[in-house]
């Protein structure tokens, strides 16, 4: 396993989506695929059961219809801190990633007219 730290936290990986077995604990994951040089970050998820959430995603198909020959390596930092320290973190990465995430769900934005 390597390591890759983003924002000062810790993951490890990669897991392969749907051939290695994911751990069923607390904590965030990003949903990456090989990028010529590097890693591309497709997605960020977090969840109490990682595995329960990824493998029950209905954003499987379209993680691998953009990931590198369909691969997509899954990068893991367990915590157990609480949900709402979760979401933050999660949050921080996606907002100074979200023009590359290109399979982050998006907020959608109303228009009061």
């Amino acid at each position: 396993m390597k390591k890759m730290a983003i924002d000062g936290y810790s993951f490890e990986g990669p897991y392969v989506l749907e051939k290695d077995e994911l751990p069923a604990s607390a904590g965030i994951a990003l949903m990456c695929t090989e990028a010529g040089e590097g890693v591309k970050i497709l997605s960020v998820e977090e969840s109490g059961d990682l595995r329960s959430h990824i493998l029950g995603s209905d954003r499987i198909s379209l993680w691998k219809e953009n990931a590198y020959h369909g691969i997509v390596d899954i990068y893991i930092y367990l915590t157990d801190i609480p949900e709402d320290k979760r979401k933050k973190i999660t949050d921080s990465i996606v907002s100074k990633r979200s023009a590359s995430l290109v399979c982050q769900p998006k907020e959608i934005i109303e228009d009061d007219w």
